[in-house]
């Protein structure tokens, strides 16, 4: 599979499950569902880390398991969490030579949305600290990047995520420690209805540019000047971008994003209760098919524009991204079984998914 963009051609390699593929360490006891996961590159090493469970929902079951491979052949056991909670969203971050793993505890019951504690936990390339709270209760870490020498952290109030008095406040964040973060802004970044997974670049003039998941509703596409990141401008859409992963090559701008083949996810109509309306959508949504898929955002008009879909299917994407070289990078997400037949989110996510590895290339 091949797209051409620019003149460019953009293909990737055979789809690997390394679930299942005998690579990871023995340490690693994979459950049914494997999913949400981060990559980096440090200090000449791969680093991925990767949430292991009875399904896609919250159990007290769940485990996060961190590993390490310096040839993408074989991964080494570097440590692992279990706290009697879900854990969710992990997060890497090179900061100040240290490597940092963020991540959020959720609760236990299946069918509820409830983040209770980011928490932190570091390493200089031998062994790893003790986990620590960076105490932003409540909200959910999404993308970390560093900026003019200082971290940034996007993140979402997720309490009560689902429920009618929910008020959604999707922020920047800021540290200089890794540890400890301030608000860039007295008000949110975003606070419309249901915003989310507020995923952020920055491309070579220092504008930001940004996408943020609209649970029910859809989308937005959006742009800070350099200068001026409390200000997201935004530009909405009705196709929904879930668990949104950008990265950019040559100053070109990129989105691997779940993609729904049913198309727009905004299409009931809900003018006298948008929150109700958000529900429909959302019933509707579980029960269509989903790809992970990859885009080109245009920074010019705010647009995403899709490129080609990876082999995927049931519940899928999540994908982390570590460059290779200067035309390759190491992909990896999660899917239900990409060789059986296709199945619709809701199947999927009751059901097994796996961890699945690519090296995407750029090439004239």
């Amino acid at each position: 599979m091949c797209a051409l963009i620019h003149a460019q051609t953009i293909t990737y390699d055979k789809w690997e499950n390394i679930t299942t593929g005998g690579s990871l360490p023995q340490q690693c006891k994979i459950q049914h569902s494997n999913n949400n996961l981060d990559l980096v590159k440090y200090k000449k090493k791969y680093y991925l880390a990767f949430r292991t469970a009875p399904t896609h929902f919250a159990s007290s079951k769940t485990v996060m398991y961190v590993v390490s491979s310096t040839d993408l052949k074989q991964w080494q056991y570097e440590t692992e969490v279990h706290v009697g909670y879900d854990i969710r969203e992990p997060r890497f971050a090179v900061y100040n030579d240290t490597l940092n793993l963020y991540f959020f505890e959720g609760g236990k019951k299946k069918f509820e949305f409830d983040p209770r504690y980011i928490w932190a936990m570091r390493t200089t390339g031998s062994g790893w600290s003790e986990r620590v709270s960076i105490h932003l209760d409540g909200y959910v870490p999404w993308r970390l990047r560093v900026h003019n020498d200082t971290l940034l952290l996007s993140a979402y109030y997720g309490k009560g995520l689902y429920k009618k008095s929910h008020h959604s406040d999707l922020r920047l964040f800021q540290s200089i420690d890794g540890l400890h973060f301030t608000s860039i802004s007295k008000e949110p970044q975003i606070d419309v209805l249901s915003a989310e997974e507020g995923e952020f670049i920055f491309d070579k003039k220092g504008d930001m540019y940004a996408t943020v998941r609209l649970e029910g509703t859809g989308a937005l596409v959006c742009k800070a000047d350099k200068g001026e990141l409390q200000t997201w401008n935004y530009k909405r859409t009705k196709y929904k971008y879930d668990s949104a992963l950008l990265f950019d090559h040559e100053d070109d701008i990129y989105l691997i994003a779940r993609r729904n083949i049913d198309g727009e996810m905004d299409k009931v109509k809900h003018r006298k209760n948008e929150k109700q309306g958000k529900m429909h959508n959302l019933i509707r949504y579980s029960i269509t098919k989903k790809v992970t898929a990859l885009y080109r955002l245009d920074k010019d008009s705010l647009t995403v524009t899709p490129l080609m879909d990876f082999p995927s299917t049931g519940d899928c994407s999540y994908a982390g991204i570590a460059q290779i070289d200067k035309d390759s990078y190491l992909v990896m997400n999660y899917s239900s079984d990409i060789n059986k037949r296709k199945r619709i989110w809701i199947n999927g996510q009751l059901g097994k998914t796996y961890i699945y590895s690519t090296v995407l290339h750029f090439g004239k």
